[in-house]
């Protein structure tokens, strides 16, 4: 298990927020911690599946797909904390967040 710090969690919020951003062709600012990823911002799961990949190569992280999916049929992801959380625990347990 890796440990997540403060810095680390920065780095992958600010990842998240930028990704969100340039994809959704809005400015960051105007990202809430609170807005639903696909009602508010009009993202899909296929951006997720983008930023899986990315934080996979930027943080040498392994992890399936279906772990994840896995462990979201449990917590699903309904704001963007939500997203930077789930992310932060894919950076931590990678595959074996299935079992948390």
């Amino acid at each position: 298990m890796k440990e997540i710090t403060p810095e680390i969690k920065k780095e992958i919020e600010d990842m998240i927020l930028d990704y969100y951003a340039e994809e959704c062709e809005i400015d960051r600012s105007e990202i809430s911690m609170d807005a639903d990823p696909q009602e508010d911002l009009g993202g899909d799961s296929l951006m997720f599946v983008e930023l899986i990949e990315m934080a996979s190569d930027k943080y040498d992280i392994d992890v399936k797909l279906q772990s994840v999916g896995k462990y979201m049929l449990k917590a699903p992801l309904k704001t963007m904390q939500d997203v930077v959380d789930v992310f932060c625990k894919i950076y931590q347990y990678g595959n074996d967040i299935v079992n948390l």
